[in-house]
């Protein structure tokens, strides 16, 4: 395809080789890219979605053992780009990224409606400025709900941040919870809604949490109550201003978790992203007696050079770490498949501080 034969507008257009089909895909007319759909020449319609979800949920439910809460689908993870839509009971809620997706959404929602029982499906724009318009499908009274993670209970609001709860993370939450002691005391750094820290009160910690966002924290003390969980200090703030001040107080934690957003957008971001995860793992690992916890949800930093960075933020906080385990990444409904390694995103390395 020229350039010149490419729509006005985010459409599905035929892919070709020397006059031979190749594929059909979406374009979006802000992207540089273009995203598979098909590599056979077949119509995109109710059918067709019906048959690559009811294979999403398959996997997750027959395959991985998932009930009730899970990614759903995963882009180009089940062949559906420009889709992301997680399950919470039986609520939905999905990103989209690209105009063509959006006007697929009713279909979207009646193929999750009958293979899942999705009552509800709150969609909106995977970015902030997205043309997608917020809309639900359904039940529009039904947008909270309350799903379980191994021995925690969390409040869900799908018109919350993103796709309203951070589902990538499950393994490596519930995994925390067989190093934590009764007593310990848990600092809990981007903590959104209280995810690490509430598996760790479980067990019996004193749980702290630093995060930017207001509502985060309404919302993690919500969660603090809905486990009975007694002690959980909740800082507002920035997480580097806030460690410093904790450092300077003479504070100190048997655990120290962190999470932060991603600090890229682009490749051209990583140089200041691996001096920011420097400083933050650094000021962590001043505070943490026992343990660290370090995440990068940034697909432009690769696992080796992400570790790299935090060995170096050891040797200036002098501080020696031990790696528990193996590389933890993503819990496996977001799906990786061999034939794109992009889909990796996530990181987290579990740490023994001495």
């Amino acid at each position: 395809m020229n350039r010149e034969d490419l729509p006005e507008r985010d459409e599905i257009v035929d892919l070709y080789y020397r006059d031979k089909f190749v594929a059909r895909a979406i374009y979006n007319r802000d992207s540089a890219t273009v995203k598979i759909l098909t590599l056979k020449r077949e119509e995109i319609d109710r059918d067709f979605f019906y048959r690559r979800i009811k294979r999403a949920i398959e996997y997750r439910e027959r395959v991985l053992g998932f009930k009730n809460t899970y990614r759903m689908i995963y882009a180009e993870g089940d062949y559906l780009p420009c889709v992301v839509l997680d399950r919470y009971n039986d609520i939905g809620s999905m990103q989209v990224s690209s105009r063509v997706m959006e006007r697929f959404a009713p279909v979207i929602y009646e193929c999750v409606e009958e293979l899942a029982g999705i009552d509800t499906l709150y969609m909106q724009g995977a970015k902030k400025g997205n043309r997608v318009k917020p809309r639900i499908f359904g039940d529009r009274s039904k947008v909270e709900t309350v799903i379980e993670e191994g021995r925690g209970r969390f409040k869900v609001n799908v018109k919350g941040h993103k796709t309203g709860f951070f589902l990538d993370q499950r393994d490596n939450r519930i995994d925390i919870e067989r190093y934590v002691r009764e007593g310990d005391r848990v600092l809990d750094v981007c903590c959104y809604t209280g995810g690490f820290a509430v598996h760790c009160g479980v067990m019996g910690a004193e749980v702290w949490g630093i995060d930017i966002s207001r509502k985060a924290l309404e919302v993690a003390e919500e969660n603090m109550r809905l486990n009975n969980i007694e002690k959980y200090p909740l800082i507002h703030g920035n997480a580097f201003d806030v460690l410093r001040e904790l450092i300077e107080e003479g504070e100190s934690f048997d655990i120290v978790v962190l999470d932060p957003p991603s600090f890229t957008r682009t490749s051209r971001d990583v140089k200041n992203a691996l001096r920011a995860y420097n400083t933050l793992n650094y000021l962590a690992l001043k505070l943490s007696k026992r343990m660290l916890v370090t995440c990068s949800c940034s697909h432009h930093i690769d696992r080796e050079t992400f570790k790299s960075t935090v060995v170096s933020s050891s040797l200036r906080a002098r501080k020696e770490i031990k790696q528990i385990g193996g590389y933890r990444t993503q819990s496996p409904d977001h799906v990786i498949t061999m034939a794109n390694r992009d889909l990796e995103y996530l990181k987290c390395l579990f740490f023994a501080v001495d």
